[in-house]
């Protein structure tokens, strides 16, 4: 029996020894030094990665809500080529549904999301656009989009509807709790 211990001693003994030399060498290798600059290939990642969104950003600051109209009826990819890609909604199919964007609309950052394939699935089509808007009043809103785009059609409870070609915008808010302008293409 003590001659079994006295073999098993040893051998554990070199294997923990070992296990604890591999598990420091790695650990200072995998752990970086605060205090170093960063490589050159990290200072070029991380420019690289910081440049689309400049980019995406620039290309979206000048938009108006007219631009935003025009864009109804159009495919995903040509919204993308405008927009950028924005924060991408997918169903269970990859199918994109929804695109979320912070846009600089009627002089407001404003969130808008755009719809996809909602009323033709597959279509792969912005049908249609919700603005989400500040704290202004609603007449405010209307007296704006009224210079855009002439009159409102209808007038409904904190609702006002205009039109521009094929599209529908609605500006409204029911509630009090915060304007919205839905724009949809008109059907065919």
């Amino acid at each position: 029996m003590k001659l079994r211990y006295s073999l098993i001693a040893p051998l554990f003994a070199s294997f923990s020894l070992f296990a604890l030399a591999g598990c420091s060498s790695k650990s200072s290798a995998a752990i970086p030094s605060e205090t170093a600059a960063p490589t050159q290939a990290q200072t070029q990642e991380q420019a690289t990665t910081a440049a689309p969104a400049e980019t995406e950003s620039a290309a979206v600051s000048d938009i108006q809500l007219a631009d935003l109209i025009q864009l109804m009826g159009k495919t995903d990819s040509e919204v993308v080529s405008v927009l950028g890609n924005g924060k991408e909604m997918k169903d269970e199919e990859n199918t994109v549904v929804e695109r979320i964007y912070t846009l600089p609309l009627l002089d407001e950052e404003n969130t808008v999301t755009l719809s996809f394939n909602l009323y033709q699935y597959g279509s792969d089509l912005l049908e249609q656009a919700t603005v989400l808007l500040g704290q202004e009043e609603l007449q405010t809103y209307a007296d704006a989009m009224a210079q855009m785009f002439g009159e409102a059609a209808e007038e409904y409870e904190r609702s006002y509807f205009f039109t521009s070609g094929d599209v529908t915008m609605i500006l409204a808010d029911p509630y009090g709790d915060g304007a919205y302008i839905e724009i949809s293409a008109n059907s065919q």
